[in-house]
C-alpha cells in the first residue's frame, strides 16, 4: 500500500493513494455488472430546481430546513444543539448525477456527516434545475444568478463560502465560479463595486471539458466499472445542449485559471484512477499548479468515479475520503 506525496508546481499539493479493499473490489464489480441497466434508466423529473423529499437516511439525526433562492431550493444542515456563537462559514454542495439527478441520499449522508464533523460550518445541498428539461444554456444563467445571491447574502453575514461538488456538480461550481470571475474583471474598469466570492473548492472527480477528446479516456475504460467514453459523451450533450462543448461555461477548462488564483480561491479536489473523467481532472489541476493557484489535491489510483458516495455503506476507502476533504475544509 503507497501513500506519498508530492508538489505540483509551487501551490498544488497532491497526496496519492493505490490501496483498494476487498470490499470496494467487489463493489466494483457489481458496479461493472450493473452498468449497462443504470446507464439505460429514462431521465424522468419536473423542470426547474426540483423540490426533494427528506427521509430519516437524509437527515442522519441532523436538523434541517428548505429556503428557496432565485427559485432554487437549498437544504441547510444546522447542529442539533445551539453553537456558542454563529457559524461564521457555509459550505453549499452541488450533487453529481450526470446533469441530470437530483441529490441522492448518499449526497445527504455525506453532508450530514460533514455538518456534525464541521459545527462552525453550515452545510447546505442545493438542487439545481437538471438536464434534460433544463439544460446548460437554460440552467447555468439561473445557477449564475442564484451565486450572485448566495455570495452577496454571505458577504453580508461575515460569512465565508465554499463551494463543493462531486462528478457533474464540480463542473457546475468551477463553471460558475469563473464564468463570475470573469464578468467581474471584464467590469473592472468601469466598475470598483466590490464582489464576493468563495473562499474555496473541493471539486470531487471533476468533468471539466465536454468535448470527451482527451486520448487517455480511452487508456483508462477498461479499468473504469462504471463510466464509458460512450456514456460520458452522452450525458455531456444532454448537458450542453446547444452550447458548443468547448464552450467556457460547460468546460472550465477552457476558462481563464489564472482567475482564481488572482483572487485568492483556494481549489481543493479529488481524482481517482479508475475514472474516465480523471485526465481531464487532472490536467485541471494542472493547470492550477501552472497559474499559481493554491489547493490540496488527492489521487486514489485504484478507485472508480465518485468513489465517494459508497461512504453510507462503510467503504474504508470513502470513509478516509471524506474525512479528507473534512479536514482540508475545516483549515478554510
Amino acid at each position: 500500500m503507497a501513500n506519498h506525496s508530492d508538489s505540483k508546481g509551487a501551490s498544488i499539493q497532491v497526496i496519492h493513494r493505490d490501496e483498494r479493499s476487498f470490499f470496494m473490489s467487489v463493489v466494483q464489480f457489481v458496479v461493472r455488472s450493473l452498468r449497462k441497466p443504470l446507464s439505460n434508466r429514462e431521465v424522468k423529473h419536473e423542470s426547474g430546481s426540483i423540490k426533494l423529499t427528506l427521509s430519516k437516511a437524509k437527515l442522519q439525526m441532523r436538523a434541517i430546513s428548505e429556503r428557496i433562492v432565485c427559485d432554487i431550493h437549498i437544504y441547510d444542515y444546522f447542529p442539533l444543539e445551539k453553537p456558542t456563537k454563529d457559524p461564521k462559514k457555509r459550505i453549499y454542495y452541488f450533487a453529481g448525477g450526470s446533469w441530470q439527478t437530483p441529490p441522492s441520499g448518499q449526497h445527504f449522508r455525506i453532508c450530514a456527516k460533514m455538518a456534525k464533523a464541521m459545527p462552525d460550518t453550515i452545510v447546505s445541498v442545493v438542487s439545481m434545475p437538471l438536464a434534460p428539461n433544463n439544460p446548460a444554456p437554460e440552467s447555468f444563467p439561473m445557477c449564475l444568478k442564484l451565486y450572485r445571491a448566495l455570495m452577496a447574502q454571505a458577504d453580508e453575514a461575515g460569512e465565508r463560502v465554499i463551494l463543493a461538488g462531486d462528478s457533474s456538480g464540480s463542473n457546475i461550481i468551477l463553471a460558475m465560479t469563473l464564468e463570475a470571475l470573469r464578468e467581474d474583471d471584464d467590469q473592472a474598469q468601469v466598475d470598483v463595486k466590490h464582489s464576493p466570492h468563495p473562499t474555496a473548492i473541493m471539486a470531487i472527480c471533476p468533468s471539466t471539458d465536454l468535448t470527451r477528446d482527451n486520448p487517455e479516456i480511452w487508456k483508462i475504460a477498461p479499468r473504469d466499472p462504471l463510466l464509458t467514453p460512450d456514456i460520458i459523451k452522452g450525458t455531456a450533450k444532454a448537458w450542453c445542449g446547444d452550447w458548443d462543448p468547448t464552450d467556457r461555461r460547460v468546460s472550465p477548462i477552457n476558462n481563464d485559471i489564472s482567475l482564481f488564483a488572482r483572487k485568492g480561491i483556494n481549489v481543493h479536489g479529488i481524482t481517482a484512477g479508475c475514472d474516465v473523467l480523471s485526465p481531464d481532472g487532472i490536467l485541471f489541476r494542472d493547470r492550477c499548479a501552472k497559474e499559481g493557484v493554491k489547493g490540496q489535491w488527492a489521487h486514489w489510483e485504484n478507485q472508480m468515479h465518485c468513489f465517494i458516495l459508497t461512504m453510507p455503506f462503510g467503504l474504508p476507502e470513502a470513509e478516509e475520503a471524506v474525512q479528507w476533504i473534512i479536514d482540508v475544509l475545516n483549515k478554510e
